[in-house]
C-alpha cells in the first residue's frame, strides 16, 4: 500500500468515526433545550430567548441531517469537503449554545435556568470533545466555544459566586483537555494498528495466492477458483474451458543456458499470457514447473481455440537473447471444454486438456491440440 493510499484510507476511516459519534449530537442538543425551555415555560416567559434558540437548533438539525445523509458517499476527492463541513458544524453548534449559556448568567430575569444551564455545559463540554476527539480541531476548540463565553461574562460581572464559577469551568477545561488529549493518541494509535494489520493481512493473503516468481496466481489459487468456476457452471449450465500451456524444450533451455535465465523465460512468458487473458472472470495461474493453465468461464471450445491460437502466437514473438545469442520460446497447448454436471468429476476437464497438450507435444509442439472428448 503506498503512503497516498495509506493517508487517503487513514482519512476516510477517521471521517467516518468521527460522523457516527458526532451522529447522537444532532438530536441531543435540541432535545435537551425542549425539554428545559418547555419545563420552565420559557415559551411564554421569554419568548425572545426561546424563539431564536429554537429556530438556531431546529436549523442545525436540518443542516447536520443532511450532512449525515450524505456522508455514506465519501471519497478521497470530498472527504476534504465533507470532514470541513461536520466541523463547522460541530463548533457552531458548540458556540450557539455557549452564547446561549452566556445571555442566561447574564439575563437575570433567566436565573432559574443557571442550575440547568451550567450542568449541561459541562456534560456537553466533557462528552462531546471527548467522544469528537478523533478531530485535533473539535478537541481544541469545542470546550473553547462552550466556555469561553460564560467564563468572560463571569469575569466581566465580578461577584464572588461568579469568579467561583468562572474558576471552575477553567479548571474543568484544563481536565477536558488532558483527557481528550489522551483519547485522541488512543484512537489515531489504534486506528493506524488496525489499518497496518488489514494491509499485512491483504499482503500475506496475496502472497499464498501468488506465484513469487512470476507474480500470477499460484496452483492452489487456481485449484480454489476451478471448483467454484466448476460449481457455477453446473448451476447456469454454462460451458468451461481450459488450456493447459507447457513450454517446449525448457529443459534444454535450463541445461544450456542456467537456470537464472530459464527464471527470466519464465517471467515473461507469465507477462505475456497475462496480457493476453483479460477478461475479469478468466484465470491465469502457474500450474507448475514450466506449465500454467488457464481458466475460461461461460466459453465454449471456439472461443478457447481462439485464445489458444493467440498465445502460440505470442509465445513465438517472445524475444529473449543471452550473451547476444537470441533464444526461441516456444509452447504447447491442450485445450478442452466442457458443460460441468454432477454427473461429471471437476478433475475431466482438466484431464482432457492435459490429455490434449500430450497430443500438441507428439505432434510436434508449438501448437495447440482440441480434447476429443466429448461432454
Amino acid at each position: 500500500m503506498s503512503n497516498t493510499d495509506y493517508y487517503s484510507l487513514l482519512r476516510i476511516r477517521a471521517f467516518t468515526d468521527l460522523t457516527n459519534r458526532a451522529k447522537p449530537g444532532i438530536l441531543i442538543y435540541a432535545v435537551v433545550w425542549f425539554a428545559i425551555a418547555f419545563t420552565l415555560d420559557l415559551n411564554t416567559k421569554n419568548e425572545l430567548f426561546f424563539t431564536i434558540n429554537s429556530v438556531l437548533l431546529i436549523a442545525f438539525v436540518v443542516v447536520r441531517s443532511l450532512h449525515l445523509k450524505l456522508h455514506h458517499n465519501v471519497n478521497p476527492e470530498n472527504v476534504a469537503t465533507l470532514e470541513g463541513w461536520l466541523t463547522a458544524g460541530v463548533l457552531i453548534g458548540a458556540l450557539h449554545w455557549g452564547l446561549m449559556s452566556a445571555w442566561v448568567f447574564y439575563d437575570a430575569s433567566l436565573d432559574e435556568l443557571e442550575s440547568a444551564i451550567l450542568i449541561v455545559l459541562a456534560a456537553f463540554a466533557m462528552g462531546g470533545t471527548s467522544t469528537l476527539s478523533i478531530s485535533r480541531t473539535i478537541r481544541l476548540f469545542y470546550p473553547a466555544l462552550l466556555f469561553l463565553p460564560s467564563i468572560t461574562v463571569f469575569l466581566w460581572q465580578g461577584a464572588e459566586n461568579d469568579y467561583l464559577y468562572a474558576g471552575l469551568i477553567i479548571t474543568s477545561w484544563i481536565y477536558i483537555y488532558f483527557a481528550s488529549l489522551s483519547a485522541e493518541f488512543d484512537y489515531w494509535q489504534a486506528v493506524s494498528n488496525s489499518l497496518i494489520a488489514e494491509a499485512r493481512a491483504e499482503e500475506l493473503e496475496k502472497l499464498s495466492s501468488t506465484d513469487p516468481l512470476t507474480q500470477i496466481a499460484n496452483r492452489m489459487f487456481f485449484d480454489t477458483e476451478y471448483d467454484k468456476e466448476w460449481q457455477r457452471g453446473i448451476r447456469l449450465k454454462s460451458y468451461l474451458s481450459i488450456l493447459m500451456i507447457d513450454l517446449d524444450y525448457f529443459k534444454q533451455i535450463n541445461d544450456k543456458y542456467g537456470h537464472p535465465f530459464g527464471d527470466e523465460c519464465l517471467k515473461k512468458v507469465a507477462a505475456t499470457l497475462d496480457h493476453i487473458i483479460l477478461r475479469p472472470g478468466d484465470c491465469l495461474a502457474r500450474y507448475g514447473g514450466e506449465e500454467f493453465i488457464v481458466m475460461l468461464p461461460n466459453t465454449d471450445e471456439a472461443g478457447a481455440v481462439i485464445v489458444a491460437q493467440r498465445i502460440v502466437q505470442a509465445v513465438r514473438e517472445i524475444n529473449l537473447s543471452i550473451n547476444e545469442e537470441a533464444v526461441p520460446i516456444r509452447c504447447s497447448v491442450g485445450v478442452a471444454s466442457l458443460r460441468p454436471s454432477a454427473e461429471t468429476k471437476a478433475s475431466t476437464l482438466i484431464k482432457n486438456s492435459d490429455n490434449a497438450l500430450y497430443q500438441a507435444k507428439k505432434l510436434g509442439r508449438d501448437r495447440y491440440e482440441i480434447s476429443q472428448a466429448t461432454d
